[in-house]
């Protein structure tokens, strides 16, 4: 059976991270994408560590299932290279500056003269359009602009970022959802369009915080503890700290049950979910002073989970890759590395898109223009002149 995107062609321009990881998952469905690269470098994160043998972790995942071709876009063999790749794409996706892809000759309205039904999607800091439009912005910008990074950290310290790169995937999930969109549109209507996906709108979007803003409250962070439920946080006992989530009657009078000390479910510090939000600071304090009773921390979560109540232990990541439920959905995998490396395959994040009659399939890496021949072949370049350009793109 075919995949989703079997017979798609995708020519990817993008970089780092937010471009890359919408364009991985359109690879996974069975999409072939024509990663282009830079000269001598590649995308940027080909640099980024941790590597093994002088190769990124961080870009065998993001550039998993893709083919690298190096173009100097600089260069008028490259524009033409590109120019003649989109005329027979369906896709077009990019990551630069807003304007670059202008400079080179090759904006939506230039492509869409030689491809009318080509969706192209445009990924930035700031967008296409707007005061910030062209100011350069990476994951972390985008975390402090939106509000995120105020909304984490402790109420009296300082704001923290996201220990991911939050920005950078909500911005490629994002874009492979609008890049499918485009698709229905394009096969209900036979019309192409350009899709504008910035960091920056996505991040604002997933702020749930801006409709409270607006009624002229103030939500700021909480820490580890809701600003509108209770208990609902990390707490902690020995060995560990344990999520509770326990808000309403019944389940925060189960939950005193379970601390032998029911009456405090009637006590007029913690008898509705506004009092327990006021007198925070005891409640914890109550809590966690129950938790510190047992020699393990393990032992109250497996009381609060045979109660019902939705709890779990916060993990190290190197705890996530041991967990039995992930496994057995496939979120955690075995990705290969890319050809010629001391380690054949390594542990890796699965795809999270589940269908009933297709599977995402994550392929390996590709080194450096390692597919420069066979795609310059499949259009038309001759021998020579595909050694003439390697050697003038400095390709391995």
């Amino acid at each position: 059976m075919k995949n989703l995107f079997e017979g798609l062609k995708v020519v990817d321009f993008t970089n780092n991270a937010a471009g890359p990881v919408s364009t991985a998952y359109l690879a996974d469905f069975g999409a072939e994408i024509l990663k282009i690269e830079k000269p001598g470098v590649g995308d940027d994160i080909r640099a980024f560590s941790p590597a093994i043998d002088g190769v990124s972790l961080p870009f065998f995942w993001l550039n998993r299932g893709k083919k690298s071709l190096v173009l100097d876009m600089t260069d008028p063999d490259g524009r033409e290279i590109a120019l003649k790749l989109i005329s027979e794409a369906d896709i077009v996706v990019e990551s630069f500056k807003p304007g670059t892809m202008e400079s080179f000759g090759l904006g939506y309205p230039d492509l869409k003269k030689i491809n009318p039904a080509l969706i192209m999607c445009s990924v930035s800091a700031f967008g296409q359009d707007g005061p910030y439009s062209h100011k350069p912005g990476y994951d972390i910008v985008v975390q402090a602009l939106s509000g995120i990074m105020d909304l984490t950290g402790k109420s009296n310290g300082a704001p923290v970022r996201s220990g991911i790169a939050l920005g950078d995937y909500t911005a490629g999930v994002y874009a492979y959802a609008a890049i499918v969109s485009a698709l229905y549109h394009l096969k209900n209507t036979g019309i192409g369009q350009h899709v504008d996906i910035a960091l920056f709108d996505c991040m604002v979007s997933y702020n749930g915080f801006i409709e409270i803003a607006g009624i002229g409250k103030n939500p700021t962070r909480t820490g580890n503890h809701h600003s509108l439920l209770a208990p609902f946080g990390a707490f902690k006992g020995k060995n560990g700290s344990i999520i509770i989530a326990a808000p309403n009657p019944k389940l925060w009078k189960m939950l005193c049950s379970i601390m032998n000390n029911e009456e405090l479910a009637e006590d007029p510090r913690f008898a509705t979910g506004a009092d327990r939000l006021k007198n925070m600071d005891p409640l914890v304090q109550l809590v966690e002073a129950w938790l510190d009773t047992f020699p393990d921390i393990k032992e109250p979560l497996e009381l609060i989970e045979e109660a019902g109540i939705p709890c779990a232990k916060v993990n190290t990541t190197a705890q996530v890759l041991e967990d039995e439920h992930l496994k057995a959905r496939k979120m955690i995998t075995t990705l290969e590395t890319p050809d010629g490396l001391s380690i054949p395959s390594l542990k890796a994040r699965g795809n999270p898109f589940k269908f009933s009659e297709v599977r995402a399939v994550l392929k390996k890496a590709s080194g450096l223009g390692q597919h420069q021949y066979e795609i310059l072949k499949s259009i038309g370049y001759g021998e020579e002149k595909i050694i003439e350009l390697k050697a003038r793109w400095k390709v391995v």
